[in-house]
């Protein structure tokens, strides 16, 4: 999955298509990774089916408990080893945290206080802030005001179309919560610059919040207007917390506009949710049917309902026995 799902996902065409879903993709293959790679280092200090029935919570009908395994030197060293493969996987991912996502939030309170100082409101609109600078540039900033920011400039370029679509734009980027989404691949990347799903997700994703977010402009508009205005800010600047219309990938995004392709259809929109959530549930499934198969083989259910009725309180027993009874 590390080096192959980079590879399969630059080349599918539905990812631009459907870039809602190609986010929801990428996100998925990314998790189940990390998921995956923590599920070995697991597998290093606990059988298998140890697993299996710690996530299915069968302990109490025929669970296998960790006082149970018998240690040797071989399994001493196994269990060093998966241990060391998590602590290398948090460390990375914290250090990872703290060089990237928190350096921007802090960047981004910074820029929003500055704002608060240097701008204004819009005369007619209240959902942007206006700040005083020739070039043009438009951007929003994922604070709890949520602001979106006009530069003068920009207001004095883009006609009233283009300049709702640019705002609707921005918008979009707010209400997707895209700024968590792109943090998400950031640190994932600087966790684990080596691998390729990795790299290639954080670059794919960047691009794939500007998609979406000109789908959302284009259906508040029209998707030549948002071309025009995305033609128009190409050449202003973005501050590195915020997210703004002209910031990935601005050349594809309008021949996509300009001539869209045809909309994926439901039954592939439905494949590919459910591909998504077939790597999401992959890291689990691998020790859950084990021991899903185990617990059939070991445990059948005469032996698993006699365990619960003696553990079960008479009256109850009693209750379930008449209510048996009387169907």
């Amino acid at each position: 999955m590390l080096f192959l799902a980079p590879r399969l996902l630059r080349a599918a065409g539905w990812t631009r298509r459907a870039p809602r879903l190609g986010i929801g993709v990428w996100i998925a293959a990314c998790l189940s990774a990390v998921a995956a790679v923590c599920l070995v280092g697991a597998l290093l200090v606990v059988p298998l089916l140890t697993v299996g029935h710690a996530i299915i919570s069968l302990a109490m009908a025929c669970g296998i408990s960790l006082h149970h395994v018998s240690r040797t030197a071989l399994s001493l060293a196994m269990d060093a080893a998966g241990v060391g493969v998590l602590a290398v996987i948090a460390v990375r991912i914290l250090y990872a945290t703290a060089t990237v996502a928190w350096p921007q939030r802090r960047l981004r309170r910074r820029h929003a206080a500055a704002l608060r100082i240097l701008g204004r409101r819009h005369p007619t609109r209240d959902d942007i802030l206006v700040v005083e600078h020739p070039v043009p540039a438009v951007y929003c900033l994922p604070t709890r005001r949520r602001m979106v920011v006009v530069s003068e400039g920009a207001l004095a370029l883009l006609d009233p179309p283009m300049l709702d679509a640019v705002i609707a734009h921005e918008h979009a980027h707010l209400r997707g919560h895209h700024y968590l989404i792109t943090t998400i691949t950031a640190v994932l990347a600087r966790a684990f610059p080596r691998l390729p799903l990795f790299t290639a997700a954080d670059d794919e994703v960047r691009r794939l919040v500007e998609m979406a977010a000109d789908d959302s402009a284009a259906r508040r508009t029209t998707p030549r207007t948002v071309a025009r205005a995305l033609l128009d800010l190409v050449a202003g600047q973005v501050p590195a917390p915020a997210l703004g219309m002209a910031g990935v990938g601005a050349a594809e995004r309008v021949r996509r506009l300009l001539a869209p392709s045809r909309p994926l259809s439901l039954a592939a929109r439905y494949l590919a949710a459910a591909g998504a959530a077939a790597l999401l549930l992959l890291p689990v499934a691998v020790p859950t049917v084990p021991a899903l198969v185990d617990d059939a083989t070991h445990c059948p259910p005469a032996a698993i309902a006699a365990d619960v009725a003696a553990h079960a309180p008479r009256a109850d027993l009693a209750a379930w026995h008449e209510h048996a009874t009387e169907h």
